[in-house]
């Protein structure tokens, strides 16, 4: 069990996708915060410091990767660990977030056990 108190920011626009990482990550023992995209994430952040993020990539008003940049230019949030999920692994968008400095890469649809498993090993 992940020690209490650690906040997991999940940014993705699909519900059911946001449901269900808010599910498992729960069950997991961590705290989830969700966010609809990108632009509604930073406020988030604003308002606390999440002990990971975990974001889509394909995303209406700002995208992940859009927002990955946002954060690396944030002196406080830089060093957030910061995973993708995306449903897209094509060879482009996947050097392009590479290019950002993730901990972590996941294309969905991926096992809940699985993105639990990542979460758990960045925040180790």
């Amino acid at each position: 069990m992940p020690a209490t108190g650690q906040t997991i920011l999940v940014v993705d626009d699909q519900p059911s996708t946001r449901r269900l990482l808010d599910y498992a990550l729960q069950k997991a023992g961590y705290r989830v915060v969700t966010a609809v995209n990108g632009k509604d994430a930073l406020e988030q952040c604003a308002a606390f410091r999440p002990d990971l993020i975990l974001c889509d990539i394909m995303m209406p008003e700002m995208n992940g990767l859009e927002f990955r940049e946002k954060l690396l230019a944030h002196e406080t949030l830089r060093d957030v660990p910061f995973i993708f999920l995306s449903a897209r692994a094509q060879t482009d968008e996947v050097l392009a977030a590479r290019k950002l400095d993730p901990q972590g890469y996941i294309t969905k649809p991926a096992e809940p056990a699985k993105i639990v498993e990542t979460v758990k090993r960045c925040l180790e």
